[in-house]
């Protein structure tokens, strides 16, 4: 071989030497041609060493162009294609040779290196060739490799089973995607069908796969067969079982959907089934043996054999096959969790976490599965062009049986217990990945919604684990049901969407039966659902665990759409006797009214008669008072009710504050949830009032647990909000404001019991009541935090005292500030997916504004302006009142130049970067829009634009994408998120830009110029940055031109808004001499429009200026020249401009008349017909005497430019003359 290369380099030389000035490809071709003349002669090595020499020179002289080198590619890829065929050809004649044996090997390995490498350059040249070629070119390649891998796996006795099984597998790869483009490929069709004979053979006497050999060895040691020649043979019966299980993984992992069909086709799943219930011990094995083997392995067998059989059931198909309710029965998955269970709860073993979350994750699939096809059962029938049904369409294995209920709620109940022994109130929850192993299996079990079903299996697919990785990575999300798209939807008829939608709602509304049935059955006293949950959450030492469970009670209960059934089915829960009580009194007149309640009262001593009691009975009232904190949060008129009447028949408040006084960490934590969720429901704020009072809060708000303490700051907060009491106290909202700050670092320091600062634990503040139940529900102290200070961030000074860096007295001098806090927490990782990322993201917007503007921004698009309203207001006041309104509104006073000098100071904390961080973690719409919402009000301030454009403001909102057809909510966040662009750009120098981010703002800003919902200001910022982006470069000119932006911006000089008219007609000028735009001024219609907007100087005189430049700058052109004085009104512009007295516009039709005196002809003559030669001298003899010029006044501009149009006046009369 060597030899060979040799001599090609050599007749690759000479033949360079002696035609150096020919095509480099030309010589290619010739040698090419030499090469196939000694390949029909049979002469294979010359015809190697002809395709040798042509590859030789192609690398040295590379084409030019993008034509040339796909020419280049092409030639290669035949050069490397031909000499394959060749190798393959010494493969076949050396093969009759058993001599020749290596030579043979090495010959089928050149021919697939040829072919690899041709197909590497085929996919270079991808769509610049003909496709036709390409296909004919590529079809010949993969045959041949094909080939060459049949053999290899016939002939080389070297060659282990696995390689012969690779090698055939690749082969049938290369052939199938042959016959995808060739299906009438003959020989590559018979070849497949020889590749799959040898492959089934591969099961016998000749070898097995990985799957069939493992699936063997499990099965005999499961059965105690010991006598399993073929593994003892292929050297695989030292391999253990978990590494047997680890193969299966594996191979799922390489290609998941033939794999698992496998694995099903070969009996895997009784078996994998019978492993994932008691694990693999050898029958033969002593007691002692069997004891002596380790039960992690054990375990991790188990484990994996549930992670093989989840991983095999994410392909529809294997479950239709292999895993029907007879295969894999959901019961037995329950009796494995239920086993799990009760060993945990024994002293004498632990039951295994990892095995029972896996066997929720295949139950969760088979729900998923069950619902897919459900969907694909109502969605499957065509709809006809009337609106009817098909009736003829079948669609196979269609009845698949649902997961049974039983087995869900027994798995549930089972997760929620683990560990828990007994209702003794001190035992408590082992591991929480059960349980919330659980929440995602009742979460997909109770989906009232498709997109909440969705949510819920994305979470199982997943993988769970290390050991899951593998076998789960190729799984993939779940697809959900057909819904049409907006193409779809377009092509139909009337008839046929009106069809769609209906039957659309009819699966929703089944949908939703269903669910309520299964919430129904879950929660029931029989099942012991809901019962579960309660007590999980009263047992477990997990806070964030216990929000997640409260949390998911008042998603079912919120499903319920009566309340009274609601009360129904928790009045025994509640140890409620009546669900009816309390009906007929909605309104306590003797509820303790909050309007003159201040904080100071969380002061008074309270009652220091703690009832130890017993903690079975403790349990009870933790479970009530966890169910009314659900309530609150799921169903808020029924939570209400709970803690005024349902809550042990109208004793709630009285338990709720034995809660507190336990002493119980566990008990006082919920106490502080249910508290917190309390204060935030209108009807059931005024029950809190005695606890206010009393002090009772006083025990929560000091407690040594942050969990607890941040729920009672919650509480006060908002009840200092109800009462207004936090308005005229400063010191009151600085002690909360202390209070926030220290629960923002619980996570990192924790706070010590008995620092000294239980005083300033006993604060509230005011805060919008838009906030989202989210943030404050599911939160951890540190969430909490946010939330307080979400509240107290509308306080003018509290946002000064953030940007100016404060800290707490008494904080350690390590410890970082306020602002430093809150930016490092937004620029965590996924923080824009935890609960405290709208929190966040108001108090950043908050911080950009003042309260006056934000007032100013209520009453746009309404029918009021805020100066009317408080002049209404202010007709019902005293002149008392309005003086005390006049020194509160003094005191708060936050001027422009404060607001403007704070967003200077938070770009500098790097805010941007964490307001993009919480974007890209972000998927709730509303947090979306507060962030945009403030980059766009730090965008307002110029200096700070440079700085957010480096800490990716401009970039994410570029990448913003919300589908084509955006909901409300959506559209909403992307004009917010256009905006920000155009505030950014309206002055940013387009070079420090990106060429992406030049060319990507484009089109997003004309979309917000077309948006008739975009306010005027929007409409104005955005043509300014098109207007600097347009003047940039050519680049960005056709930019603008493939956006179809000169249309739109034509359309936007015709706005109502007079700023808006004269930015557009700014933008359009900035786009000339752009050919797309000469070509639109030529036009007859267009140019009188604006000759017109020139004329037009009295009434809109910016737009007028912009106009007459328009055509000054645009005249050069001849043609452009040539339709301008064909104008009827060309006459009447040069004569009316030059006499307006406006020195810009007699300027700008100077150089206009200038420019059309130079193209000469009819362009000359025009200009003389209009006695424009006449002005400029009588225009020269009056002002060329700067005596007469300074009794005018004229200001230095104005000199300036009178100046430049007298030397115009003296051009044109030199060039007239």
């Amino acid at each position: 071989a060597l030899l060979h290369y040799s001599h090609a380099l050599f007749v690759s030389t000479s033949t360079m030497a002696t035609q150096s000035s020919a095509d480099p490809l030309l010589q290619a071709d010739d040698l090419k041609r030499q090469g196939n003349d000694a390949f029909r002669k049979g002469d294979i090595q010359s015809a190697v060493e002809g395709y040798t020499a042509a590859l030789q020179i192609i690398p040295m002289n590379g084409g030019t162009g993008s034509s040339g080198k796909s020419n280049t590619k092409m030639m290669e890829s035949t050069l490397f294609s031909n000499r394959a065929m060749c190798h393959l050809k010494i493969a076949e004649t050396k093969g009759s040779s058993t001599n020749n044996s290596n030579d043979m090997q090495q010959s089928l390995k050149d021919c697939i290196e040829d072919c690899n490498s041709a197909l590497d350059r085929l996919d270079l040249v991808g769509s610049d060739s003909s496709s036709s070629n390409n296909n004919n070119l590529r079809g010949k390649v993969l045959y041949r490799r094909a080939k060459a891998l049949v053999t290899t796996s016939q002939t080389n006795v070297q060659s282990t089973d696995d390689d012969k099984e690779e090698n055939l597998n690749a082969a049938a790869k290369d052939l199938l995607q042959l016959l995808s483009f060739d299906a009438s490929n003959k020989e590559a069709a018979a070849l497949l069908r020889a590749v799959r004979t040898l492959h089934g053979k591969m099961g016998g006497r000749l070898g097995r796969s990985r799957i069939s050999r493992a699936l063997d060895l499990l099965r005999g040691r499961m059965t105690n067969d010991t006598n399993n020649t073929i593994a003892s043979r292929d050297g695989d019966k030292d391999m253990d079982n978990l590494t047997c299980l680890r193969v299966l993984q594996g191979s799922l992992a390489e290609e998941s959907s033939s794999y698992a069909d496998e694995i099903g086709r070969r009996g895997g799943v009784p078996l994998l089934l019978q492993i994932a219930r008691r694990g693999i011990v050898s029958q033969s094995d002593s007691k002692k043996q069997q004891q002596q083997q380790h039960q992690s392995d054990i375990d991790s067998c188990r484990t994996a054999s549930i992670h093989i059989l989840s991983a095999c059931c994410s392909h529809d198909s294997f479950i239709l096959k292999y895993a029907g309710r007879d295969s894999l029965p959901p019961s037995v998955l329950a009796q494995i969790v239920e086993e799990e269970a009760s060993s945990s709860s024994n002293n004498s073993k632990e039951g295994s976490v990892d095995i029972s979350v896996a066997a929720m994750a295949l139950l969760i699939r088979l729900i998923v599965h069950w619902d897919n096809r459900e969907a694909t059962r109502y969605f499957a029938s065509k709809i006809k062009e009337d609106g009817t049904v098909e009736d003829n369409v079948v669609v196979r294995a269609i009845d698949v049986p649902e997961v049974d209920a039983s087995s869900v709620c027994r798995v549930a109940i089972a997760a929620f217990l683990w560990g828990s022994n007994g209702n003794a109130t001190t035992t408590t929850i082992g591991d929480s990945r059960a349980p919330r192993a659980a929440l995602d299996l009742l979460s997909a079990w109770t989906a009232s919604d498709l997109e909440a079903l969705d949510a819920a299996s994305d979470a199982c697919y997943a993988p769970s684990s290390s050991s899951s990785s593998s076998a789960s990575g190729s799984s993939g999300k779940k697809q959900s049901y057909n819904k049409l798209r907006p193409e779809e939807t377009r092509n139909m008829k009337p008839r046929q969407v009106a069809a769609h939608r209906k039957r659309e709602h009819e699966y929703k509304l089944n949908t939703m039966k269903r669910a309520l049935q299964h919430i129904h059955t879950f929660c029931s006293e029989e099942t012991g659902g809901l019962d579960a949950m309660l007590t999980c959450a009263a047992k477990t030492d997990d806070h964030r665990l216990r929000r997640e469970l409260g949390l998911q009670i008042g998603r079912l209960v919120s499903v319920i759409e009566e309340s009274d059934d609601v009360k129904k089915l928790v009045s025994k829960a509640l140890g409620c006797s009546n669900w009816k009580i309390g009906h007929e009194d909605d309104n306590d007149a003797g509820a303790t009214s909050l309007s003159t309640l201040t904080i100071e009262e969380l002061d008074e001593e309270k009652d220091d008669d703690n009832s130890d009691g017993n903690e079975d009975e403790l349990l009870v009232k933790m479970k009530r008072g966890q169910l009314t904190a659900s309530l609150l949060l799921g169903k808020s008129d029924v939570g209400a009710w709970a803690l005024k009447h349902g809550w042990s028949d109208e004793n709630g408040v009285d338990e709720l504050k034995q809660l507190i006084f336990s002493n119980d960490s566990r008990a006082m934590s919920i106490a502080s949830e249910l508290v917190s969720a309390a204060s935030s429901v209108e009807k059931s704020r005024p029950l809190l009032a005695t606890l206010v009072q009393e002090g009772t809060l006083e025990d929560l708000l000091i407690h040594p647990n942050a969990d607890v303490r941040s729920g009672a700051a919650s509480c006060a907060a908002k009840i200092g909000l109800a009462s207004k009491a936090l308005s005229e106290d400063d010191g009151e909202v600085m002690a909360l404001f202390d209070i926030a700050i220290e629960l923002l670092f619980e996570e990192d320091e924790g706070i010590n019991e008995g620092d000294g600062k239980s005083n300033s634990k006993q604060k509230a503040l005011e805060i919008s009541k838009s906030l989202p139940r989210s943030v404050s529900s599911e939160s951890t102290s540190m969430d909490r935090g946010i939330e307080v200070m979400t509240y107290i961030v509308s306080k003018t000074f509290v946002k000064e005292k953030i940007v100016a860096g404060y800290k707490p007295a008494g904080s350690p001098p390590d410890r970082k500030s306020a602002l430093e806090r809150i930016v490092e927490i937004g620029c965590a990782p996924n923080s824009g997916d935890a609960q405290m990322a709208f929190g966040l993201a108001g108090i950043f917007n908050l911080l950009a504004v003042s309260m006056e503007t934000l007032r100013k921004e209520a009453f746009i698009g309404k029918e009021i302006t805020k100066e009317q309203y408080d002049q209404l207001q202010a007709l019902g006041k005293t002149e008392e009142e309005k003086d005390i309104e006049a020194k509160k509104d003094a005191k708060e006073e936050d001027t422009p130049a404060a607001v403007r000098e704070r967003i200077r100071k938070l770009a500098n904390a790097n805010v941007p970067r964490a307001m993009v961080k919480l974007l890209e973690g972000s998927t709730s719409d509303s947090t979306q829009e507060k962030l945009f919402e403030g980059m766009g009000r730090m965008a307002s301030e110029q200096s700070v634009r440079g700085i957010m454009i480096q800490q990716g403001c401009l970039t994410t909102c570029l990448q913003l994408d919300k589908g084509e057809k955006p909901n409300e909510a959506e559209q909403k966040i992307l004009r917010q998120a256009r905006s920000c662009i155009a505030k950014l750009l309206v002055t940013t120098n387009p070079s420090i830009l990106t060429v992406s981010q030049r060319s990507g703002s484009i089109g997003p800003l004309l979309k917000l110029v077309k948006d008739n919902d975009a306010t005027d200001l929007m409409h104005f910022e955005a043509l300014l940055s098109l207007t600097n982006l347009a003047g940039f470069s050519d680049e960005t000119k056709n930019r603008v031109v493939a956006q179809k932006g000169i249309p739109t911006l034509s359309y936007s000089m015709f706005s109502e808004h007079e700023m808006v008219r004269q930015a557009a007609t700014e933008a359009l000028l900035n786009m000339i001499p752009h050919p797309t735009m000469m070509e639109y001024l030529k036009k007859e219609d267009n140019l009188k429009v604006w000759v017109a907007f020139a004329l037009d100087y009295e009434a809109n005189f910016a737009c007028a200026r912009a106009a007459v430049g328009c055509l000054a700058m645009a005249v050069p052109d001849p043609e452009f020249a040539d339709a301008l004085v064909a104008c009827p009104k060309f006459g009447e512009l040069v004569r009316t401009l030059l006499e307006c007295g406006q020195l810009e516009l007699m300027h700008r039709v100077f150089a206009v008349v200038a420019s059309l005196i130079e193209h000469g002809g009819k362009c000359r003559e025009a200009v003389i017909s209009t006695g424009t030669g006449s002005f400029c001298k009588a225009y020269l003899e009056s002002y060329h005497d700067e005596r007469k010029v300074k009794e005018f006044n004229f200001t230095p501009a104005e000199r300036g430019s009178l100046a430049a149009t007298l030397s115009l006046a003296k051009e044109i009369v030199k060039l007239l003359s």
